[in-house]
């Protein structure tokens, strides 16, 4: 029988690799946490399929943006080799050839798979904006 508490305890350990890689512009690092065949529906643009598409699609805010993006957890389930995980977010972004930067907040719905080893990754990310994305007003 699964320890159901272990898995939840990994998958809080996914969001945290997903903020950490995002602070560091980890992007090698961001994909691992997705399985080959996941998919990310973005707001605003059609949904990105395949690790290779979503790698693509995120490359240039990767190399454009330090990107933070504080994730909190509200609800996670497992359900055998399924688990999903509701939340939401804080998204910030700056430009790295200088600017100010863009806030957005927002939620989340998220299926995970446990892969062949026990860990848990990514399979379909869902997630959109509470409010069009803001500039912080010059102080």
């Amino acid at each position: 029988m699964r320890d159901i508490e272990a898995d939840i305890t990994a998958i809080k350990e996914i969001w945290n690799q997903y903020t950490s890689a995002c602070g560091t512009g980890d992007l090698d690092r961001w994909i691992s946490l997705w399985t080959d065949n996941g998919i990310q529906m973005p707001p605003d643009t059609p949904a990105r399929i395949g690790k290779e598409e979503i790698r693509e699609k995120m490359k240039p805010l990767f190399d454009q943006f330090i990107i933070k993006i504080p994730i909190t957890s509200k609800e996670i389930r497992v359900a055998g080799d399924l688990a999903f995980s509701r939340g939401t977010y804080t998204l910030s972004t700056t430009p790295k050839a200088g600017g100010e930067a863009t806030r957005v907040t927002g939620k989340y719905l998220t299926i995970l798979e446990r892969q062949a080893d026990g860990s848990w990754k990514i399979a379909r990310d869902c997630f959109n904006y509470n409010a069009p994305p803001t500039s912080p007003e010059k102080e």
